[in-house]
């Protein structure tokens, strides 16, 4: 796990001690709000291997902001790896307005001359914050918001603009109903966790000192509100995500062929799609992470080669063929590696398709698949054709009808289908759903963002 945002320096020696020598703690990034404490920041940094850091003025001591030595701190130590704690905090006031907004555009500016992301605190400020953040420019570096408790509108806005959002002990407490509902429709790709430590411990520790060791609540309650998703998934796809964000060495493997999210084995046999879909991370930022697996090939993989890795199927509650590329464009393969994950004894053989297989393939193919796979989940994704077109961007006008028609086949043919849909602005999920069962299909609504 990676602790984006704790104080190191306000902790004990013996709570800095256990943080550091945590083995389920892989990276803490100890944050500087002034002069102080910024310089604390980096003194850890430097004493300690797993110790990075940010260095910024936070609004509280906005007041005394000093832009021209943070700029020489973060030149001459290569640990610093964020500007910031800055941002607008009118809860408490604690600095003017106008002076926080100073101190806010100039570590804006600072982060994008040194191209360092920022560490962005915002509190009763929501519109402020946005407005600085655009009128800026920094989506130009991005960055974090951190100990995040707002809406889910002004979420998806930092998202936009290429900002992770990271949650907190909040997100545990009694009350945080709504921010609990922000976290699970969040976009998978932009979520890390903090701690803040030494505040905000997570509703188990309430009354305690927090400290880096209770990040696992967090993550815990996470698992329970990110979409088919385990500990394991939410503590992997945080870490890379941190990874990124602060540019720790995030390792992408050229050739991930198969990769495992809440105990279901998922099989990547291609790049390639046939669609070019609005709501894709494909499209959208190039982005092939799926909860903290970088799901890409160097090549097409033989069916030798996809059964050596998988070896044993059986521990799987469910084999997936699914990527960033469609599954039946190497029908043959599927077909191949489909018989034998049935012959060594698979629990359940599901494809996850758009449904363009009857483009480029007779009918009666499907039938050769029948026994060999179980499920069919397919991308119908919009109530319409004009819909669809305008949502997955198809070469040929008949896109939408080959979808439905392969639906009706495969329901001909005694597969069992699900028909699924990304909560997209401009698709009416209820009329889908509705589309869904009159073709004879079950159906399944997806939420925005939340890949995997």
């Amino acid at each position: 796990m990676i602790d984006t945002h704790c104080h190191l320096d306000l902790l004990e020696s013996e709570e800095l001690n256990q943080s550091i020598n945590d083995s389920s703690l892989e990276y803490l990034i100890t944050i500087g709000y002034n002069l102080e404490t910024s310089q604390n920041a980096i003194e850890l940094s430097e004493k300690y291997d797993k110790v990075f850091c940010a260095i910024g003025f936070h609004p509280h001591d906005a007041s005394s902001y000093d832009i021209d030595w943070l700029k020489r701190k973060a030149l001459s130590h290569k640990k610093v790896k964020a500007i910031g704690e800055t941002g607008l905090d009118f809860y408490k006031n604690y600095s003017p307005k106008d002076v926080q907004e100073e101190s806010f555009r100039k570590h804006i500016r600072l982060a994008r001359e040194l191209g360092l992301p920022l560490v962005v605190h915002s509190r009763e400020a929501q519109e402020e914050t946005l407005k600085i953040l655009k009128e800026e420019m920094a989506h130009e570096v991005g960055g974090v918001l951190h100990c995040f408790s707002g809406s889910y509108e002004f979420m998806m806005a930092c998202v936009d603009m290429g900002f992770y959002i990271s949650f907190s002990g909040i997100l545990t407490y009694p009350n945080a109903k709504e921010l609990r509902s922000v976290a699970s429709k969040t976009p998978t790709t932009r979520i890390v966790i903090e701690t803040d430590a030494p505040y905000l411990p997570p509703q188990p520790k309430r009354g305690q000192k927090n400290t880096p060791r209770n990040l696992i609540h967090i993550a815990k309650e996470l698992a329970n509100l990110v979409p088919n998703s385990n500990i394991e998934d939410v503590i992997r796809m945080t870490s890379q995500n941190a990874k990124k964000l602060f540019n720790l060495g995030l390792e992408r493997p050229s050739n991930t062929i198969t990769y495992v999210i809440n105990n279901k084995l998922y099989i990547n046999l291609t790049n390639r799609c046939n669609l070019h879909c609005v709501f894709c991370q494909r499209e959208q930022e190039r982005d092939f992470m799926v909860k903290g697996h970088w799901v890409w090939l160097e090549r097409d993989p033989s069916s030798k080669e996809v059964i050596n890795e998988i070896k044993d199927p059986t521990p799987y509650e469910e084999v997936v063929f699914c990527g960033y590329g469609e599954p039946t464009l190497r029908f043959d393969t599927l077909k191949e590696v489909s018989a034998w994950l049935k012959s060594a004894g698979a629990k359940k053989v599901r494809v996850d398709t758009n449904g363009l297989m009857l483009s480029f393939l007779p009918p009666e193919r499907l039938k050769e698949l029948k026994g060999l796979v179980d499920v069919w989940s397919v991308s119908l994704n919009a109530q319409d054709a004009n819909s669809y077109n305008l949502v997955c961007k198809p070469v040929r006008s008949d896109t939408f009808q080959k979808v439905c028609e392969f639906i009706k086949e495969a329901l001909k043919n005694g597969f069992e289908v699900i028909a699924t849909a990304v909560d997209y602005p401009g698709v009416d999920i209820e009329k889908t759903k509705q589309l869904a069962h009159s073709l004879g299909a079950k159906f399944r609504a997806r939420t925005y963002g939340a890949i995997g």
